[in-house]
Parts: C-alpha cells; sequence; structure tokens
C-alpha cells in the first residue's frame, strides 16, 4: 500500500489544533478589546466628572489677572485648596492648571497651580506646589505640549491623549479648557492617571487567556481525535486497503469476472457506510460495465469496418479521376469534397447526358454520418437517371423531389445546385433548389456571387415546381459552386470564414484552371480554421469553359 507524506490521522490533528488556536484567539482578542475599552470608557468617566467638578471652581478671569500681576488672589487660593482636595479624594497622579505656550522643547508651558495631598504638603511643605507663573523647562516634550495648545485652540469639552515617560511611566490625560469672561481659553485645566495598573491587568488577562486556550486546546483535540479516530479515521482505512487491493487486481486484467471488490464491512451508521455500500456496488457495476464494454468494443469493430467499407464505397460513387474527360477540349472541370465524418452528406458529380451536354450536381443533405450517406445515394442516383432521360433541369429536380419526398421516412431534406451546359453554345440553364449561389467570373473579369432564382430545397415539399436560371457562357470563363461548409467553416471564435473571404481567395489566381481554384481556397480555408474541429461537409466544385473550340481558346 502506498504511504502518504500527509495521513488522514495528522491532517485532522493539525486542521482541528488550528482551528483550536484560531477560534481562542479570535475569541480571546475580541474579549481583550471588550474589556480594555471597557478600561478605558470607565477611565473616561471618572477623568472626566473630576475635571467638570473642578472646572466649576475655578475663575478664568482671576486666573488672568492673577497671571498678569503674579499675585495670588484669594479666589485663587480657594481655588488651589479645591485642588488639593480633589487630588486628596481621586486617584490621580497629578491634577494641574497650565497655559500652554509654544512648541519649544523647553519652556513650552506655564504653571499656574497643581493640587497637592495633605501627605505630599506634610513631606515636602511649600516645596509640593508650584510657582505661579513659573515656567515648566524640559517637563513636556513638544509633542505633548501640542495637545494643550490644540485644547486652547478647539476648547472642545474635554481631550484625552495618552503618553509614556521614563519619569512617570504610562499616563492617560484628560483636558479641558478654563474660559475666560469673554469665553476664550484662559488655561487648560488637566488631570494625570497613572496606567500601570490598567496595563498590569490586562498582562495578567492575557496570561489567563493563554493558559485558558492551552487547557482547551489539549481537552477538545483529545477529545475530538479519539471520536473522529473511531468514527472517521479507522472505517476510512479499511475503505482505503478494500479500494487499493481492488485496484491492483484490475491492473492488466481482462477477466471482468476477476474485478472482485472485497466488503471493507463499515457500520457506522452514517455517510461512510453509505459510502462503502456504494463503492462495493460501484464495484459489481464496474464488472457488469466491463463485460458490456467488451461486447460494445466488439461491436464498434464490427461497425468500424462496415464504416471503412462505407466510406470506400462513397469515395467511389463520386467521379474522382482527374482530368475526368482528357478527350474533351471544351471544358476542364475539378471537385473535392471534405467529409466531416466517416461518410458525408455532401456529394457531387458530373456527367455527360450526351455528346454536347455536360450536367453538374453540388448537393448537401441534412444531416450527417450513414443516414446522409444513404440519402445522398438514393438523391444521386435519381438526378443522374432523370437527367441521362434527357429531361431540362426543372423537370429533373421536380421529379427527384416527388420522389424523395415519398420515401423521406428519417425527415431530411436535400440542398442542391444542377445545371447542364450546352457545350456548342455555351447556355447554362441550372436549378438552385435551397443551396448557396455559385461564384461566377467571366473572362479577364473577376468572381462575384450568381444572383439566381432559389426554390424550396429537395424532399421538403411534394409537387414543388421549380424554376430554371439561365446564363451564357463564353470561352474562358469560371463557375465555382460549393456548399456552405466552406462559408461556414469557424475559427476558434466561432468566426465565419465567410462569402467575402472564399471570394477574395478565388479571385488570387488568374489562370482559371479549376483544380488551382479548389485548391487556393481549400488552403484559404485550412489556414483561417487551424485546429478548429470540423462541423460541416465541405464540397468544392470548379468548372472551366473554353467554347467549341477549346483547343484554341483553353487557358494554360
Amino acid at each position: 500500500m502506498k504511504e502518504y507524506r500527509n495521513p488522514l490521522r495528522r491532517s485532522i490533528f493539525l486542521g482541528c489544533g488550528l482551528f483550536i488556536v484560531l477560534l481562542c484567539l479570535t475569541l480571546g482578542i475580541l474579549g481583550f478589546i471588550i474589556y480594555y475599552r471597557g478600561m478605558i470608557d470607565k477611565y473616561h468617566a471618572y477623568i472626566g466628572d473630576a475635571l467638570n467638578l473642578t472646572l466649576t471652581e475655578i475663575d478664568g478671569e482671576d486666573l488672568k489677572a492673577c497671571l498678569e500681576s503674579g499675585e495670588k488672589s484669594e479666589k485663587f487660593r480657594q481655588t488651589q485648596d479645591f485642588l488639593n482636595r480633589v487630588k486628596d479624594n481621586y486617584a490621580f497622579e497629578f491634577i494641574y492648571v497650565i497655559k500652554p505656550l509654544n512648541l519649544n522643547e523647553t519652556d513650552n508651558v506655564m504653571n499656574i497651580m497643581a493640587g497637592v495631598t495633605k501627605a505630599e504638603l506634610e513631606e515636602y511643605g511649600e516645596n509640593a506646589t508650584v510657582e505661579l507663573g513659573s515656567l515648566t523647562g524640559d517637563s513636556y516634550s513638544a509633542e505633548v505640549a501640542r495637545y494643550y495648545l490644540d485644547q486652547m485652540d478647539s476648547r472642545e469639552h474635554i481631550s484625552f491623549f495618552r503618553n509614556r515617560t521614563d519619569d512617570f511611566g504610562y499616563m492617560y490625560t484628560g483636558l479641558v479648557s478654563v474660559p475666560d469672561a469673554s469665553g476664550n481659553s484662559a488655561a487648560i485645566l488637566a488631570a494625570d492617571l497613572n496606567m500601570d495598573e490598567i496595563m498590569q491587568m490586562l498582562f495578567n488577562y492575557i496570561l489567563i487567556l493563554v493558559a485558558e486556550m492551552t487547557i482547551l486546546s489539549v481537552v477538545f483535540l483529545s477529545g475530538i481525535y479519539q471520536w473522529m479516530n473511531r468514527r472517521i479515521i479507522r472505517p476510512m482505512t479499511r475503505l482505503e486497503r478494500a479500494a487499493n487491493g481492488f485496484v491492483k487486481r484490475s491492473h492488466g486484467q481482462e477477466d471482468p469476472e476477476a474485478l472482485v471488490l472485497e466488503n471493507p464491512d463499515i457500520h457506522t451508521g452514517d455517510e461512510l457506510e453509505s459510502l462503502s455500500d456504494t463503492i462495493v456496488t460501484m464495484s459489481r457495476d464496474m464488472t457488469d460495465f466491463m463485460k458490456n464494454l467488451l461486447k460494445a468494443s466488439l461491436e464498434k469493430e464490427r461497425l468500424g469496418a462496415e464504416l471503412s467499407v462505407a466510406t470506400e464505397i462513397q469515395d467511389n460513387m463520386l467521379p474522382n479521376t482527374f482530368p475526368a474527360f482528357p478527350g474533351r477540349k471544351e471544358f476542364d472541370i475539378y471537385a473535392y469534397v471534405t467529409p466531416s465524418k466517416e461518410v458525408a452528406g455532401d456529394f457531387y458529380d458530373f456527367f455527360l447526358v450526351d455528346d454536347d451536354h455536360l450536367a453538374l450536381v453540388v448537393a448537401d443533405v441534412s444531416d450527417k454520418g450513414i443516414p446522409a450517406g444513404l440519402m445522398m445515394v438514393v438523391a444521386k442516383t435519381i438526378i443522374k437517371n432523370q437527367a441521362l432521360a434527357g429531361k431540362p433541369p426543372a423537370e429533373i429536380m421536380r421529379e427527384t423531389n416527388r420522389q424523395l419526398y415519398e420515401n423521406n421516412g428519417g425527415d431530411m431534406f436535400v440542398k442542391a445546385w444542377f445545371g447542364i451546359l450546352e457545350l456548342s453554345s455555351g447556355v447554362f440553364r441550372s436549378v438552385n433548389a435551397g443551396h448557396v449561389s455559385p461564384a461566377y467570373r467571366p473572362a479577364h473579369g473577376s468572381f462575384a456571387v450568381l444572383r439566381e432564382k432559389k426554390n424550396v430545397a429537395l424532399a421538403l415539399m411534394p409537387d414543388t415546381r421549380y424554376e430554371e436560371n439561365a446564363i451564357a457562357m463564353r470561352p474562358g470563363d469560371n463557375l465555382f459552386v460549393y456548399t456552405d461548409g466552406v462559408t461556414e467553416a469557424t475559427d476558434a471564435t466561432d468566426a465565419y470564414f465567410g462569402e467575402g473571404r472564399m471570394l477574395e481567395a478565388l479571385n488570387e489566381d488568374a489562370s482559371g484552371r479549376p483544380i488551382q481554384l479548389v485548391r487556393v481556397v481549400r488552403k484559404r480555408v485550412g489556414g483561417y480554421v487551424k485546429d478548429t474541429p470540423q462541423d460541416d461537409d465541405m464540397t468544392m466544385l470548379s468548372l472551366a469553359y473554353f467554347g467549341p473550340h477549346g483547343a484554341e481558346t483553353r487557358l494554360s
């Protein structure tokens, strides 16, 4: 048995492990985000309440006057006492009033007042308070000073920012503008909350999350592996062994009776049991199929041989020896058919009715293959028999239509073009029964499609009357009759070769030799369709008329 690099057990184990890790990570990250945002919202409310409360005790106009005079007013001292009480009762690292000045690296903020606790006053005395109007030196970076300046300019109610320093650690700061009497910002009231405790709580949360993920992964993987091993892996292994044994026995096996699948005996009561039963049934059906295929192969060989014979018979029925009339100088003729299947539905024929009349026929049966080939034989035979009886083209086609319609059990029809050329005068009478119109070139001119009367195709309607077309051919004229398989040949994009390309190919050769005209069109069609499969039969017949004195006017 073949050993695989990635057995099912390993794949299931790794897949389940990856799933539980991703699940735990997703839930953990979502929990972390919710917890973190909850903490931030809590501190927003905590800082905001303190700032709003403190702001009610600050007189912005009095602060401006104190800054201008450098003296602390009674109101100033009352505000300082209130800040001290706030600092005593709230867990702020700092609560203070400042005035931002610029974005320099030093002396960018002016101190106004700061809250101090009783413990700080007892320990540091007056050094615990800030001096009114003093500059902060390098305590604030230009980046932090920008937050305060932006608050002065925007005068929003409360804004927040985070900042980490070597001296104070991770701080979360709330800012609010202190308005003067005109509503402009006179100073900034700020409160700093130490976030180290929050970060420690988040770190502890992550440790708990990792521990939970580890425990959950071990429990889940162990349980799911045991369950899948019993319900999936073991039954699949038995099924694999049975299938491999069947494949080994089938290699080079010519006896269908030897194609037997050993029953893997799976009773899981689910889709695996159904799959096992299906494969066992399939192996039995395959044995029966092999038996039938063996019979069909023998039958196909017999049909192939019969098709080969039919193709040969059809080829022999069409005139394919050229030059066809080496003793006649009045005309030259060449024809070619390319079937899309073994037996063609297209056919052509040409023969002398008498010494002065040449009959031509090109036809296309609506179907393909053997049915079309049989219809072709019947139509060709009737047309030739009627022509040799000396009847005109219209009568020949009328009688052919009648006989084909009476015996048309397959609902097929025949698109045909038939004509008789009087060699001595060049008068050409023809009947078009639903066929594409031929191309005609006068001597020293260019090929163009004939404008002619068209009639109903053969075998479609009973008692149909057919009208003739007549042209007077002159020495050097050419006639090119073809089936729609030529113009409707398609390339890889299903685009037709078309009438225009056919006329262009015919006009490439000025010699007027029928064999050359057919070859040029065949080459041009082949270059157009390339490797696209042929969908329809293609038939071409080319006639060059040299007149009764053909030896003198015959084209070289």
